[in-house]
């Protein structure tokens, strides 16, 4: 999409909700972050550029919330969007220098007595751990995000608040109509959509949550508890039984668990320590040659054990600095991010990050495998 069509179709998308609700509050981000990557003594340069807009109305009864992401892409990021192997892979860089359009999020709230039907493109997250979410089927894990931020979800959800501090929650995520699944293209079959239902409360001074789901496209039954609380020390637990997966995949019916155990302290009001253990009872329990995969890619945890660390220091509100490791504990491979962050001003965020890959040639955090030793980071924020 040209540039100035996707601006242009900002443009009347925001003065259609100007229309629509004369009461609508706006705000926003914008970013440009510079990464150069390091691979075989070869240095490739990057950019990325976002400007996030967010419009929700101000009315008492039904709300529209609206999120829209315009972004632009240069260097070595053009090329692994769209993949190393793919014909199409100069055009698409093309447009990405152009800049793309993209609806982030997009949903109307309509509150009905005690409960809220929501309906569009919203934000789903579920879980209480950091990295690893056993119970967040809804977004892929993105162990080198450093935002954080999850995707949209084009979904129907009804929450019912059933106290102050409790709720039942309803869900339905159509699949992708265009995807093809058991080589069949899904035209609107709701068989591969996912159904979810998830009921939160507060006792003993701790968040829990019980969840069920049933993921249509592999015929996953997914039974999940979560709890997060503070006896000193902060802790979360969260952990799945997934039964009858893969069906799709003959002699591929085990069931298994996945579990979370995390625990954090802050002293001093400047030191906040994170640790945070996943068992993978689907992963490898003995090291394993992995394909080659780009460093941009990793979507999932391949083994069984995993354990993640983060330290920071923040001796004011100006700056702070911080040390992250995600370890897999079977084949030895590890990802160090270290950073460093400072508010220039009271709206505006400089941030210095960087990666370093570690691992033999086929681990699942090699440098060898994934095709880079280090990325850099230099990041600057600003909201409004």
């Amino acid at each position: 999409m040209d540039s100035r069509i996707a601006v242009f179709s900002t443009i009347i998308l925001l003065f259609s909700c100007l229309v629509a609700y004369p009461d609508v509050k706006f705000s926003g981000s914008a970013y440009n972050e510079t990464s150069v990557i390091n691979s075989d003594e070869a240095v490739q340069y990057g950019n990325r550029s976002n400007l996030h807009l967010k419009a929700v109305s101000l009315s008492e009864g039904a709300k529209l919330v609206a999120e829209l992401d315009f972004y632009m892409l240069y260097g070595y990021l053009t090329s692994q969007t769209a993949g190393a192997d793919d014909p199409q892979t100069a055009a698409l860089a093309e447009q990405l220098k152009d800049g793309q359009f993209y609806v982030d999020r997009l949903y109307m709230k309509f509150p009905v007595l005690s409960a809220d039907v929501i309906l569009g493109k919203q934000r789903i997250a579920w879980g209480s751990g950091t990295i690893f979410r056993p119970t967040d089927t809804f977004n892929r894990p993105n162990p080198l995000s450093l935002s954080g931020r999850k995707e949209g979800v084009n979904a129907l959800i009804t929450k019912i608040f059933t106290g102050d501090l409790s709720a039942l929650e309803f869900v339905i995520a159509p699949a992708d109509i265009f995807r093809r699944i058991d080589d069949q293209i899904n035209l609107g079959r709701l068989k591969y959509s996912k159904f979810a239902s998830r009921f939160t409360l507060n006792k003993f001074r701790a968040d829990m949550a019980f969840s069920y789901q049933y993921n249509g496209e592999s015929e996953n039954h997914i039974c999940g508890f979560d709890i997060k609380g503070d006896l000193k020390l902060g802790y979360h637990l969260e952990t799945v039984f997934i039964y009858n997966r893969d069906a799709f995949e003959a002699g591929n019916m085990s069931d298994y668990w996945q579990s979370v155990l995390g625990l954090d302290y802050s002293f001093g009001g400047k030191w906040f320590l994170l640790g945070e253990y996943l068992y993978n009872g689907q992963g490898r329990e003995s090291e394993s040659d992995l394909s080659a995969t780009d460093f941009s890619s990793l979507d999932a945890f391949w083994y069984r054990h995993y354990l993640y660390s983060r330290v920071l220091y923040q001796p004011d509100v100006f700056w702070g600095v911080n040390m992250a490791v995600i370890w897999n504990m079977v084949d030895k491979s590890l990802i160090l991010s270290p950073g460093i962050n400072y508010s220039l001003f009271q709206n505006t965020d400089m941030g210095i990050y960087g990666q370093f890959f570690l691992g033999d040639e086929n681990d699942e955090y090699g440098p060898s495998r994934l095709g880079v030793d280090q990325v850099y980071y230099l990041r600057l924020t600003v909201k409004f």
